[in-house]
């Protein structure tokens, strides 16, 4: 398989991308990490200055994860009857592709102007324990207000795929997310457990404190009582959609002090909401939060969750959109 690479790579070489108007971007080579996105010159995100703090980056700032975004029970699935055992790092489970995800790893810039970038990554057979020989490429692009965010990946061996992003969202530069208003075009969520991994069955959260069907201020909700914020520390959930394939509109997130609004527009089925409940210095837990696309928790490990395998001779194709406007 034909790949172009620059040559020179450096992992925290900053590259910007402008749609020539509003909207800028930082990215990183390590990790495919959006280092920072300002609106209007405003920085949209948690961010940090120095590059060399992403090599470590404990709470995926920006990040790229994979091979498997999100939580595999146990650390262990199986397909096609062959049994795999992944590295556990977050508890008992596999968490965004374990120990080394694509978070941790350097990306190679194989194509770069000034409003787009393309990334590429060949994850090897058995890295992380996770079979097949990966190829994923990622292309980035700064476009009348939007970052678009669009995956592909091919494999030789039959593997488990899921990408997101993981952009900690904050349009106020304040130091809580509470003022924030909410707003996501589905009520149905995945309760988990104890662990993170979801229960048995799904969760209309209509009327509930996970209703932001109505725009709703996310400090109301996040400081209700309620078994599942309890489970989750807050927010870190997976609201679920329908439709698993055509690009929709998932959610709006709009500052109230700058009138800025943030649109999730993804083809994938799932959008975990997590309200960086554990994030620590520089920043503070709750200043934040991710709306994150990605396929749902632990499909691997359930049949009646959508598929998360990817087979020789398919393409696997996502798309993400931040979509901006004041």
């Amino acid at each position: 398989m034909n790949v172009a690479s620059t040559t020179g790579n450096k992992p925290l070489e900053v590259i910007t991308l402008s749609d020539g108007k509003s909207l800028t971007a930082e990215i990183l080579p390590f990790g495919a990490t959006i280092k920072s996105i300002k609106f209007n010159n405003q920085e949209m995100t948690l961010a940090v200055s120095d590059p060399q703090y992403y090599l470590e980056n404990p709470f995926y700032l920006g990040a790229t994860v994979g091979r498997y975004a999100n939580r595999i029970e146990n650390a262990h699935f199986v397909l096609s009857g062959t049994e795999y055992q992944l590295k556990a790092n977050n508890g008992p489970n596999s968490l965004h592709g374990g120990e080394k995800g694509f978070n941790k790893v350097l990306w190679q810039v194989t194509k770069q102007n000034s409003n787009k970038v393309e990334l590429y990554y060949c994850a090897a057979d058995g890295e992380e324990g996770f079979p097949g020989q990966l190829h994923v490429w990622q292309t980035i692009t700064a476009c009348n207000g939007e970052l678009i965010l669009s995956y592909k990946a091919k494999t030789d061996k039959e593997t488990l795929v899921n990408f997101t992003n993981h952009c900690y969202f904050n349009l106020e530069g304040s130091e809580s997310i509470n003022d924030h208003v909410l707003q996501i075009n589905t009520a149905n969520y995945l309760p988990i457990d104890s662990n993170s991994i979801p229960l048995a069955h799904h969760e209309d959260g209509a009327g509930s404190c996970f209703d932001f069907t109505n725009p709703k201020r996310v400090g109301d909700a996040l400081y209700q009582q309620h078994a599942q914020l309890d489970a989750g520390n807050g927010f870190d959930h997976c609201y679920i959609f329908n439709d698993n394939s055509s690009l929709k509109t998932m959610a709006t997130l709009t500052s109230p002090h700058t009138g800025v609004n943030l649109t999730l527009k993804s083809t994938q089925p799932g959008m975990q909401l997590y309200t960086a409940n554990f994030v620590g210095a520089p920043f503070k837990a709750r200043q934040a939060l991710c709306l994150e696309a990605q396929n749902w928790p632990n499909a691997a490990n359930r049949t009646d969750f959508p598929k998360a395998n990817l087979l020789p001779g398919e393409e696997y194709n996502q798309q993400i959109i931040f979509a901006f406007s004041q």
